[in-house]
C-alpha cells in the first residue's frame, strides 16, 4: 500500500476498530490524539509486548499485553476483535514485531500505517560513523574514543560487554533484564528526553570523547546530537533496519488524515 493510498472500511457503519502496536510516547500519544479527534466514532486498543515499557498510558484505551509468538497470533487477534486498521508504533528497532504485524496484515487483508519518525540526518558539523547492527558498533568503538557514552537501550547491551580498554556510561531508561559487568564504567537509568544543556553537563561531567546511539529520529531525544556537535564529539550511530513494505507515516497529522480520509 503506498503513503497516499486512503483504505477501505470494513464496517462503515459503526465505529472503526483500530489496533495499535506500541511501546513507545509515540504509540501513546497517537492513541490520544485519535480519541481527540474521532471521539465515538473510533473504538482503540492499545497492544504492549511488556508493561514496563510504555510511559504513560493514555487513559480509557484498554491495552493487551502480549507478547505474540508469531503472524497467527496478531491474525487470530485482527479476527477476533473486527479490527478495520492496524498501526505500528513501536520502536524503530523492532525489526521482529514490525515483521509480524505487517505479514498479519497482509494475510488478513487488513490495511496497516507504519508510524515512524523522520531519521536522523548529519548535518555539516557532525562526525557520524554509521553502522547497522549493534555488533558494528561494538566493533567500531573498539578503535575510537576511550570514554563513551552508550544509549542504545536495553536489548542488545552485551555486544558491548567486552571492551575493557574503554570506560563505559551505559544509559537506559530501565534495568536490562540481563545486565553485564563493565569492566569500567557506570551505569545510569533515566528516562528522557534530555534537555541539551543537561546533555553538555553529563558528557563534560565524564569526560565522555564518543557517543554511541540509535537513529530514532524525532525531536525528544535529540539533546546528546546537539550536545556533540556543539562539543565536538564523534558519534557512532546505528541506523534503523528497512521499513516494512505496508502504509507509512511520519508524523500523528498523517495518520490522523489518513483516517479522516477513510471516514469520508
Amino acid at each position: 500500500m503506498s503513503d497516499s493510498t486512503p483504505f477501505r472500511r470494513n464496517h462503515p457503519t459503526r465505529p472503526l476498530h483500530v489496533l495499535i502496536f506500541g511501546g513507545t510516547r509515540d504509540a501513546n500519544t497517537i492513541a490520544r490524539r485519535l480519541r481527540e479527534e474521532f471521539g465515538q466514532n473510533i473504538r482503540l486498543q492499545l497492544s504492549l509486548s511488556e508493561r514496563d515499557r510504555a510511559p504513560r498510558l493514555p487513559k480509557g484505551v484498554p491495552v493487551r499485553i502480549g507478547p505474540f509468538d508469531g503472524p497467527e497470533d496478531i491474525i487470530a487477534l485482527i479476527g477476533a476483535d473486527r479490527i478495520d486498521l492496524v498501526i505500528d508504533a513501536t520502536d524503530s528497532f523492532a525489526t521482529k514485531i514490525s515483521q509480524c504485524v505487517a505479514q498479519a496484515c497482509q494475510a488478513a487483508l487488513t490495511p496497516c500505517i507504519q508510524f515512524r519518525r523522520p531519521a536522523w540526518r548529519p548535518g555539516p558539523d557532525d562526525n557520524w560513523t554509521s553502522v547497522y547492527s549493534m555488533e558494528e558498533a561494538a566493533k567500531a568503538l573498539r578503535h575510537r574514543g576511550s570514554r563513551a557514552l552508550v544509549a542504545v537501550g536495553r536489548q542488545e547491551l552485551d555486544r558491548f560487554g567486552d571492551l575493557p580498554d574503554i570506560w563505559l556510561l551505559v544509559r537506559t531508561v530501565e534495568a536490562p533484564k540481563h545486565t553485564f559487568d563493565i569492566a569500567r564504567g557506570d551505569w545510569l537509568f533515566v528516562r528522557g528526553p534530555f534537555s541539551v544543556e543537561g546533555e553538555i553537563e553529563l558528557l563534560e561531567r565524564h569526560g565522555i570523547d564518543i557517543i554511541v546511539c540509535k537513529n530514532n529520529g524525532g525531536t525528544a531525544n535529540q539533546g546528546k546530537l546537539v550536545a556533540a556537535r556543539r562539543l565536538k564529539i564523534p558519534v557512532i550511530m546505528v541506523e534503523r533496519p528497512a521499513m516494512q513494505p505496508v502504509d507509512q507515516a511520519q508524523d500523528i497529522g498523517q495518520v490522523v488524515e489518513k483516517i479522516r480520509v477513510s471516514m469520508a
